[in-house]
């Protein structure tokens, strides 16, 4: 059975978690004990959470998306699980690089699937000896996922959670202005190896800061020179770790 699918699943454990408020809610009052008011909130909280997943689902998972995912499904299960990633992490990078449009091109030149550069898949193509990177959508999926994957290595001292968000910045931007970001992170007495120090410095690498880069770096600007994109990267951590969420809920 496809993950996807558990749709009917989902529709029962909504009737049943509303059965149960229900039912929370109508013994009399002499009978319900001083903590049936944390459970009925409890199941509330729960039926609202599932309600925010179908509504997601309505709206970000179409008929054409699900068919996609069920189409690389098998591709990605594989080299998510080659990895040690999870692979619904996978569908929600896909759905932001490219909302599963195979031809999709940037206005920098990515391609496919998984907005791979050409520069990235010629690398690529050396070190796993896969041809069609930007041709093949199967191997555009395998070529994705190995490259996060080698963005991980870059931050072994990060919790997994904050790995993750790092490792998709990086693929987003490229290592070098997240060591940047660290470097500040670390210079202002914050964690380097978390997500929000990251968030909060990749920011303060452009040049209306370099005061403080004098402070950070001996020729007073950044190591991997100065970073104007930084909404667009915090955006795409943001989404995808949004639309992450949502999908561990439903599949």
């Amino acid at each position: 059975m496809k993950p996807f699918k558990y749709s009917a699943w989902l529709a029962i454990t909504f009737t049943v978690l509303l059965w149960g408020c229900q039912q929370q809610q109508q013994p009399p009052a002499a009978d319900i004990p001083l903590e049936s008011d944390s459970l009925i909130q409890s199941v509330k909280a729960e039926i609202e959470k599932k309600r925010e997943a179908m509504e997601f689902r309505q709206k970000q998972l179409p008929r054409r998306v699900l068919q996609k995912i069920e189409r690389y499904y098998p591709i990605i299960r594989k080299y998510s699980k080659r990895y040690g990633l999870d692979w619904r992490l996978i569908v929600a990078q896909i759905l932001k690089e490219s909302r599963f449009r195979e031809n999709a091109v940037s206005n920098k030149g990515a391609i496919g699937l998984m907005q791979i550069m050409p520069y990235t898949a010629r690398e690529i193509t050396r070190e796993l000896d896969i041809e069609y990177i930007q041709q093949d959508p199967r191997e555009n999926i395998a070529a994705g996922i190995y490259h996060l994957y080698k963005q991980l290595k870059y931050f072994p001292e990060a919790k997994p959670a904050h790995r993750i968000k790092l490792a998709l910045a990086a693929y987003n931007c490229g290592p070098g202005h997240i060591f940047d970001a660290q470097a500040i992170a670390r210079y202002l007495g914050m964690d380097p190896n978390t997500w929000p120090a990251v968030r909060a410095t990749l920011p303060r690498l452009t040049s209306k800061d370099w005061q403080l880069h004098l402070e950070v770096w001996e020729l007073g600007v950044p190591r991997y020179g100065y970073f104007y994109g930084y909404k667009q990267t915090i955006d795409y951590v943001d989404d995808i770790s949004r639309t992450y969420a949502y999908l561990k809920r439903i599949f």
